[in-house]
C-alpha cells in the first residue's frame, strides 16, 4: 500500500494492504525462527486439543466414581469439553499457524478415520472376535446399566478379572454411545477409528519436529503417517483381527506423551509437560502397560537438561509427573489384582518377522541408526532404548512364571512401530538433503525440492492405499441382527436358559457374557461344547435340552427351524423356544 508523509493512504488507492513478496519473506523467516524455538504449531494446538478432550472424559468419569457420584454422560461430556477449549485458547496463544500443516494434518487423520469405518461399513461394529471383545463389551455394558464401576466384589463372578481392569477406553464407549443415542457396543469401533486416525496425526506432527529444516518437511512427515500402514498386523491386526480394544485407545495418548517429550526437548516449556501430564493419566487409566517408557524418558530428558536450576528441573518433573503417578497411586489402592497381567500367558502365535514388512524393517535399522546420531532424534532414540528395555524385562518375567508366550513383551511391538516410522522419515530426509547438497542441480534440491517431494508422497500414497482398501479384513464375529437377538432374549427369557447356534464360538461367547450377561465364572461358562456350534445344533436334534435359543438362520439347520417356536425375529437372527421336553439348571449360570 503506498502511504503519504502523513501516514494516510493516498486518494484514489485502494486501502487493501498489499504485501509484497520481501514482507511475505520476512513473515515466514520470523515463523521458521518462532518454530526453530519450539514454539507450538496450530496443527498441533488442534490435535492437542482433541486428544484433551478424549483423555478429560476419561479423567472426569472416573473422579466422579471415585467421588460416590453417579457418572453422568451429558455433564461429563460438556466439563471435558469446556476443559479442551480452556487448552485451546491457553496453547494457541504462541501458536505459529502454517496451513499446510494443518491441512496435511487433516489429510492424514481423515484418510485413516475413512478408511476404518469403511472396514466396518454399514453397522461400524467392532471388528475382530477374540474372547477379549466379550470381556471388554461386558466392561461397557455394566457402566452402562449402573454408570459406575465396579465396586462389589461378588461382581467378578461376572466380569472375572475385568473388575480389575483399568476402565478408561470403557468409559469413553459408555459415554459416547449415550452421547450419540446408541450404545456403547455400537460405540466401540467409531471411538477406535478415532483413537487410531489421532495416532497416525501425532505421528506425522513428532516427524515434523524431528526433521531437518532444510528439507520439504511436510511431504516427507506424511511419510511418517503411511510408513505405518506397512506393519499391518500391528498397526490395525490389535483389533482387527485380536481386539485389543484399551491397547489401542492408550496407545494414542502414549503416542501423544511422546510428542510431549519430543516437543519439550527442543524448547523446554510448560505447555509440553502439561500435554504429557494429561495423556498419561488418560493412557494410565486406560492401559497402564505404556506408561513406564515414556516416564523413564521424562525422567532421562528432564536430568540431562543443565542450562535448567534444580528447582526448575524438578518443578518441569513435577508438572509432568505429578498427576500421573497421584492417579496411578489412587487406582492400585486396594486393587493390586490388576498386575498379574504382567506375567499373563496367551492363546496367539508369536509374530514373525514378515508381520512387520521387510520394507519397513530396513527402513527402520536406518531411522535408529539416524535417530541415535541426531539431537532432534535423542528424545525418540530414548524412547525405543526404553521400550526395548521394559520388553526385555517382561519377557524375563513371563519366563520365570511359565508362561508360554511371552504375551506382555509382544505388546510392546505394538507400540514400537511408531517411533520406528518417524526415526525411518528422519533418515530418508537426511538422504534427501544429502542427495540435494552434495550435487548441484540436482532435482532434491531448490524450487523443484518441493514438488519432488509432493509427487513421492503422492506415489506412497496410492501404493499404500490401494493395499489399505484391498487387503483382506477378518469378517466380524457380531452382528446387529444377532445383538438385538441377545437383547431381546436377556429382557424376555431366563439369559441362563439360552443356547446359541451360531457360525462361530468366539460369536456364542459374546452373546452369553455380554449380550445375555450371563457369569463368567460357572460351569456352564466354563464347557467349551457351550459355544461349538456342532455340539449346539446336536443339542437341539436331541430332547431335552435348553428351552431357548439364540440362532443365526444361516446356522440354524431347516429341520430345527421347522420343530421350534420362534419367538422373535431379528434381520437374520431369531430367538426360538423347544417345543418338546426341556430342561434347564439355572444353577450353571
Amino acid at each position: 500500500m503506498l502511504v503519504e508523509k502523513s501516514g494516510q493512504p493516498s486518494s484514489g488507492e485502494e486501502t487493501a494492504e498489499r504485501v509484497s513478496p520481501e514482507q511475505t519473506a520476512e513473515r515466514t523467516s520470523r515463523d521458521e525462527t518462532a518454530e526453530r524455538a519450539g514454539r507450538p504449531t496450530g496443527a498441533e494446538v488442534l490435535a492437542s486439543s482433541a486428544v484433551a478432550l478424549l483423555a478429560s472424559i476419561i479423567v472426569f468419569a472416573y473422579f466422579s466414581d471415585l467421588a460416590g457420584l453417579t457418572i453422568a454422560p451429558f455433564a461429563t461430556f460438556l466439563a471435558s469439553l469446556a476443559a479442551a477449549v480452556a487448552l485451546f485458547l491457553w496453547l494457541r496463544r504462541a501458536a505459529i499457524w502454517r496451513a499446510s500443516q494443518v491441512a496435511a494434518l487433516a489429510v492424514i487423520t481423515g484418510f485413516v478415520f475413512v478408511w476404518l469405518s469403511w472396514l466396518s461399513w454399514p453397522d461400524l461394529l467392532p471388528l475382530g472376535g477374540g474372547a477379549d471383545l466379550a470381556h471388554h463389551l461386558q466392561l461397557i455394558d455394566h457402566i452402562e446399566r449402573h454408570w459406575r464401576l465396579v465396586h462389589d466384589a461378588s461382581i467378578e463372578a461376572y466380569l472375572g478379572e475385568m473388575v480389575h481392569y483399568t476402565p478408561g477406553a470403557h468409559l469413553l464407549a459408555a459415554i459416547a454411545g449415550r452421547l450419540t443415542g446408541t450404545d456403547g457396543f455400537h460405540a466401540v469401533h467409531p471411538l477406535l477409528a478415532l483413537s487410531v486416525a489421532l495416532k497416525a496425526g501425532f505421528v506425522f506432527l513428532i516427524a515434523l519436529r524431528m526433521l531437518p529444516r532444510d528439507v520439504p518437511r511436510v511431504p516427507l512427515a506424511l511419510v511418517a503417517g503411511l510408513l505405518i500402514f506397512l506393519p499391518r498386523a500391528f498397526f490395525i491386526g490389535s483389533f482387527t483381527r485380536y481386539s485389543f480394544f484399551a491397547q489401542v485407545v492408550s496407545e494414542t495418548f502414549a503416542v501423544v506423551m511422546w510428542w510431549a517429550l519430543v516437543t519439550w526437548d527442543e524448547r523446554p516449556g510448560s505447555e509440553a509437560m502439561v500435554m504429557f501430564a494429561i495423556a498419561g493419566t488418560a493412557a494410565f487409566l486406560t492401559w497402564p502397560v505404556w506408561i513406564g517408557p515414556p516416564m523413564v524418558v521424562l525422567v532421562l530428558l528432564v536430568a540431562t537438561r543443565s542450562e535448567l536450576s534444580i528447582s526448575g528441573r524438578l518443578r518441569h518433573l513435577m508438572l509432568g509427573s505429578a498427576p500421573i503417578v497421584i492417579v496411578a497411586a489412587i487406582y492400585a489402592a486396594g486393587r493390586l489384582g490388576w498386575t498379574k497381567i504382567a506375567a499373563t500367558d496367551a492363546n496367539m502365535p508369536l509374530p514373525a518377522w514378515s508381520d512387520f514388512n521387510w520394507w519397513f524393517l530396513g527402513l527402520s535399522a536406518a531411522g535408529v541408526v539416524a535417530v541415535s546420531a541426531s539431537r532432534r532424534g535423542r528424545a525418540t532414540a530414548l524412547l525405543l532404548a526404553a521400550s526395548a528395555a521394559q520388553a526385555a524385562a517382561l519377557f524375563a518375567l513371563a519366563e520365570a512364571n511359565g508362561a508360554r508366550v511371552p504375551y506382555m513383551a509382544i505388546k510392546m511391538a505394538y507400540l514400537a512401530i511408531y517411533p520406528l516410522a518417524a526415526s525411518a522419515t528422519l533418515a530418508i530426509a537426511l538422504v534427501w538433503r544429502a542427495a540435494g547438497s552434495s550435487a548441484p542441480g540436482s532435482p532434491l534440491g531448490g524450487r523443484a525440492a518441493d514438488g519432488m517431494a509432493w509427487m513421492a508422497v503422492a506415489i506412497l500414497a496410492g501404493v499404500v492405499g490401494r493395499q489399505a482398501f484391498h487387503a483382506p479384513v477378518q469378517r466380524p464375529m457380531v452382528s446387529q441382527s444377532l445383538y438385538l437377538a441377545g437383547q431381546w432374549a436377556r429382557a424376555h427369557v431366563e439369559p441362563a436358559c439360552v443356547d446359541y447356534i451360531v457360525g462361530h464360538d468366539n460369536t456364542a461367547y459374546w452373546l452369553h457374557l455380554a449380550v445375555l450377561g450371563n457369569r463368567r465364572m460357572s460351569a456352564r461358562t466354563a464347557d467349551d461344547s457351550t459355544f461349538i456350534t456342532r455340539d449346539a445344533i446336536i443339542r437341539w436334534i436331541n430332547p431335552g435340552g435348553l428351552p431357548y435359543a439364540v440362532a443365526d438362520l444361516g446356522t440354524l439347520p431347516r429341520d430345527v427351524l421347522t420343530d421350534v417356536d420362534e419367538l422373535a425375529r431379528f434381520g437374520t437372527a431369531v430367538v426360538i423356544k423347544r417345543r418338546g421336553e426341556s430342561s434347564c439348571a439355572q444353577v450353571s449360570r
